[in-house]
């Protein structure tokens, strides 16, 4: 799981708050990582200089990595440097390489510009890599500095339907790795939406009929046969159930409150709206979340 970590850097102290979930989970899983980094053309002349920038981070890693810790084999840490425009560049290493997951720093709610090597660049990867992306918030830097265990609980929403659990078995074997408990996380719908448009958002309506406590039993039921499963496989798992019409809204908060520190999905689940093939849900958690996010892409898991 996760041979390969790509690290894009772009030599902004907010590109490397990625590092230290590259390192947390290269130690607990051996995975290899990549340092890459991307100049323009007209750069060509500083490439030694970028080169330089990656080769002293190598060493730190390491270092981090396996401190207190003597192993016989360390983490392989590598380096690339190449011009060109980041995202295409990162879009072709991924199917030319054997690359696993990417790590990033997200731009935050706000619209804080963080480099070129981030902010539109980690969007345009979020909705196109066919492999699984980490990102990183912004917000994130006092949980970070504080050196304490990054990730200590994973927080994994369900919807009920087959896209939304593609990303189950990462989390499952996240968990596993990691030594970490699952929240799982459903809501129950007060509202019944019917699409004319067979999923493609051409159009519908809302029944606003009275909502009764039948559709929070099933989904606690559903739930709760989930939570089972995973627990004969011998991990630690709770749940959670909420009701409401604002599924996106219902995820930031229920992760909150379950003292979670990384949300993984689907990067397609049962929402109304196909956004670029994101899903509508998975889109409002990527714009507005504070957590990080482990978005699985569902159209090749």
């Amino acid at each position: 799981m996760f041979e390969r970590i790509l690290l894009p850097l772009d030599g902004s102290e907010l590109a490397e708050m990625a590092i230290p979930y590259a390192e947390e989970l290269a130690g607990s899983l051996g995975s290899e990582i990549v340092l890459y980094h991307v100049y323009g053309h007209e750069h060509k002349h500083q490439e030694h200089m970028h080169q330089t920038y990656l080769d002293r981070l190598v060493d730190s890693i390491k270092q981090n990595v396996n401190k207190g810790d003597a192993k016989d084999n360390e983490i392989k840490v590598t380096t690339e440097v190449e011009a060109g425009e980041p995202a295409e560049n990162i879009c072709n290493l991924v199917a030319k390489n054997r690359v696993d997951l990417i790590i990033m720093t997200a731009v935050s709610v706000s619209g804080h510009k963080i480099g070129k090597m981030l902010g539109s660049v980690t969007d345009h990867l979020c909705r196109t890599v066919p492999i699984p992306v980490l990102i990183i918030r912004p917000q994130d830097m006092t949980r970070i500095e504080s050196k304490k265990q990054l990730i200590n609980r994973l927080f994994l929403p369900q919807d009920g339907s087959e896209p939304g659990e593609l990303a189950l078995p990462v989390g499952k074997e996240l968990a596993a790795r990691l030594k970490v408990p699952i929240t799982l996380f459903q809501m129950a719908n007060m509202l019944r939406i019917y699409d004319y448009g067979v999923g493609m958002g051409y159009g519908g309506f809302v029944d606003y009929g009275k909502f009764d406590d039948s559709e929070k039993i099933r989904v606690n039921e559903e739930i709760l046969e989930l939570e089972n499963k995973l627990k004969q496989t011998g991990l630690d798992v709770t749940h959670s159930v909420t009701s409401g019409v604002d599924a996106a809204s219902e995820i930031m908060k229920a992760s909150k409150e379950s003292g979670a520190d990384l949300i993984v999905m689907s990067t397609h689940g049962r929402s109304g709206i196909d956004r670029w093939a994101l899903g509508s849900v998975t889109e409002r958690v990527l714009r507005y979340g504070e957590m990080p996010l482990l978005l699985v892409n569902a159209r090749v898991s």
